[in-house]
């Protein structure tokens, strides 16, 4: 901003000149500024009266040796010494930074393993195409996950994000199951999030404990979290994102805070091959207190409610085949202890949804499976009916909590053809027939290709 004042000048009167009237001349200043002088001051000679030029001005400038000549110190860039106009001799000398033979093979160690040699990037191989597939061949790992009350150690590699896989712990939130890297973020979370149970419709509901069952094309996120986290206990999962034609039936255990997730397991919802399990999954916090066996109850429960017998996605897990191993042997001594006279392996397939080879595989483990001396293509179960009652007598003591099918509201998610139509792979007989008595069990068969 500029203001404008009058400013009078006078000349002075000389000898022989004409007095000249004041003159009002306008000067503009800027606010704060002195104003500048109409003339500046010219340096003249004493002597002789002539103008001076002025002289130029020079700067005192230093060289690194002038300066290194100055302080007292000799400078040698050669021999690695730098700044020192500003350090001491002892801390502008860079020599014992200079990288030896073994820094240098450090250096190449890391670049070798950052490369990805066997199909990385640098090793001439197909470059990952998202960062969770980079993620994963690096190696980075999420090493725990806070879950609710629970801060769990992960088992395996789980192909999160980038970004996310360089934490070593997670947080996730137990209703909707987003991951978070931050703490402050995952309070805030909980703070604002209004979902208090999984994504779908709850189907069953005992006491505390309830089963939802989700679509994975209608909450493709929720799934996708889901997998993520199933991975980091699970070793054989290879599916993560392509969750669309799977159903999801998650176990929570409910309270007056909401739904807390426990475990889960999926379903294809077309499967080829009649599996009614595709993945089950129980957190290590939630184990040993018979999630595992409820779970495949309840899809054993499914299958018969469907009228198809299911068997779970080959091949099975080592934990996961003790489990089941341990399902189907109580499920078929319930049944032989029960039955009053002759019962088929049909009538054994319709009670407890199990297929025939998982049935006669139960009974060739325990040894109770012989073949029939002088007829051939028979075979016998013999047990003693004493050991299978101790037997169903502990498992129901180690685990008392079973599923109820009078509390289960569901449909089936496709309409399938009835047990007689169903295609099967089975080789063996549907036609043979049990007898019980107070100690053996008898099973006899009139097909020659029985094995």
């Amino acid at each position: 901003m500029t203001k404008t004042i009058s400013v009078t000048a006078t000349a002075e009167k000389t000898p022989g000149a004409k007095s000249d009237a004041a003159t009002t001349t306008p000067v503009k200043l800027k606010r704060g500024r002195p104003p500048k002088s109409a003339t500046k001051p010219v340096a003249t000679d004493a002597d002789t009266g002539a103008t001076l030029e002025p002289a130029p001005k020079r700067r005192r400038t230093y060289t690194k040796k002038a300066k290194a000549a100055e302080n007292g110190t000799s400078l040698g860039v050669d021999e690695g010494v730098f700044f020192t106009s500003r350090l001491s001799a002892l801390e502008a000398d860079t020599t014992q930074f200079v990288p030896g033979d073994e820094d240098i093979s450090m250096f190449e160690e890391a670049r070798a393993a950052a490369s990805i040699s066997e199909g990385g990037v640098e090793g001439g191989g197909t470059t990952p195409s998202t960062p969770s597939a980079l993620a994963s061949m690096v190696g980075y790992q999420a090493k725990k996950i806070q879950l609710g009350s629970y801060v769990i150690d992960s088992w395996y590699l789980s192909p999160f994000p980038d970004e996310y896989s360089r934490h070593n712990l997670l947080y996730v939130c137990e209703y909707c199951l987003k991951y978070m890297k931050s703490e402050f973020t995952f309070k805030r979370h909980c703070q604002r999030c209004e979902q208090r149970h999984p994504p779908g419709d709850e189907i069953y509901r005992d006491d505390n404990i309830s089963v939802f069952e989700v679509d994975g094309r209608k909450n493709k996120i929720y799934c996708q979290n889901l997998c993520l986290i199933g991975k980091m206990f699970l070793d054989t999962k290879t599916l993560y994102y392509d969750v669309e034609p799977f159903l999801f039936y998650i176990l929570c255990e409910n309270d007056e805070q909401g739904y807390h997730f426990a475990g889960y397991y999926s379903k294809e919802k077309r499967s080829s091959m009649g599996y009614n399990l595709s993945c089950i999954m129980i957190l290590p916090s939630k184990q040993r207190e018979g999630y595992g066996k409820l779970l495949i109850e309840f899809s054993y429960l499914l299958s018969k409610k469907e009228s198809v017998p299911g068997s779970p996605e080959k091949p099975l897990s080592d934990f996961g085949l003790l489990s089941y191993r341990s399902y189907w042997r109580r499920a078929i001594y319930e049944i032989l202890l029960t039955c009053d006279g002759a019962v088929s392996i049909d009538d054994l397939a319709a009670q407890t949804g199990m297929t025939i080879d998982d049935i006669i595989s139960t009974l060739q483990t325990d040894g109770m499976l012989h073949r029939m001396p002088g007829t051939p293509g028979s075979y016998a179960i013999v047990a003693n009916a004493k050991k299978i009652k101790e037997y169903v007598s502990k498992a129901q003591e180690k685990s008392p909590r079973r599923i109820d099918p009078c509390k289960l509201r569901w449909a089936p998610f496709l309409i399938k053809a009835p047990l007689s139509a169903a295609p099967t792979n089975r080789r063996r007989s549907t036609s043979t027939a049990l007898a019980i008595s107070s100690t053996l069990v008898n099973v006899t068969s009139d097909n020659e290709n029985d094995k």
